[in-house]
């Protein structure tokens, strides 16, 4: 009974319309990463795909807690999708959709999306966003063996977009923007004219610096080899929680055994 329900999903996979278009083909642009936080960077190699597909998808995965952040502080994936959401909101981009991914690294969350257990429907076609510099490209042609049935992945070689750089012509970096709010500075050129004070509400920066003075006022800090000692034991810590989750992963996916 089920080789005959198999034939008959084939057969319905294989029918055509009048345009010569397999029945409920569309393509959806999948673009992962941390985003901690998102840019304008990011922002541009969204748009080059959104008027090439129905739909895209940016995939944020959640990294865990002081992998990434400003200075002692954290960014949730949760902020990065509200900084998207502020980046998004004048570019009258309607086909794109910001999601958050329970996986830890952009490469389980990709496949977490794409498997059997993903969201996307039968004849789906799907281009994998991501940017044609180093070695990106094969870093997730593997992963991309294994999605769904009835889900087709595009050649990463002929999709992946050349990353847009600032106007002075320098790459968008993500570091250099953390750096730069860690210090205090104008981010303007990586969020947009007038943005950097939404970033900084949204990733908590205001109240933090508010009560930052407060303590200067008080002349009271905690010694600094105390917080170095506690941010290096929750580093290790991550790690380990990562390699583990990223392994496990592997395992139901049948990829390792």
């Amino acid at each position: 009974m089920s080789e005959l329900y198999d034939s008959i999903e084939e057969l319905m996979l294989e029918l055509e319309d009048e345009n010569g278009d397999p029945v409920g083909r569309r393509t959806v642009a999948v673009v992962p990463g941390a985003f901690r936080p998102p840019h304008l960077g990011h922002v541009g190699l969204v748009e080059q795909y959104a008027d090439k597909v129905d739909e895209v998808v940016v995939l944020v995965s959640s990294a865990l807690k002081g992998n990434r952040g400003i200075g002692e502080n954290s960014i949730s994936a949760q902020q990065s999708k509200q900084v998207w959401q502020e980046l998004l909101s004048d570019r009258g981009l309607s086909n794109v959709r910001v999601e958050v991914s329970p996986q830890p690294t952009r490469a389980s969350a990709i496949l977490e999306y794409i498997g059997e257990g993903g969201p996307l429907e039968h004849g789906t076609e799907v281009i994998l966003g991501i940017g044609n510099t180093g070695g990106s490209m094969e870093r997730y042609e593997s992963i991309c063996k294994h999605a769904k049935r009835g889900v087709s992945i595009a050649p990463i070689s002929e999709t992946a977009m050349q990353p847009v750089t600032r106007p002075s012509g320098e790459p968008y970096r993500t570091a250099d923007v953390r750096k730069i709010l860690d210090e205090g500075g104008d981010a303007d050129e990586f969020f947009g004219e007038g943005k950097t004070s939404s970033v900084r509400s949204i990733l908590g920066m205001i109240e933090e610096m508010s009560s930052m003075a407060g303590g200067a006022v008080g002349g009271y800090g905690a010694p600094l080899g105390t917080r170095a000692k506690k941010k290096k034991k929750q580093s290790e810590y991550n790690e380990l929680y990562l390699y583990k989750e990223v392994l496990r992963l592997l395992m139901k996916e049948g990829i390792i055994k």
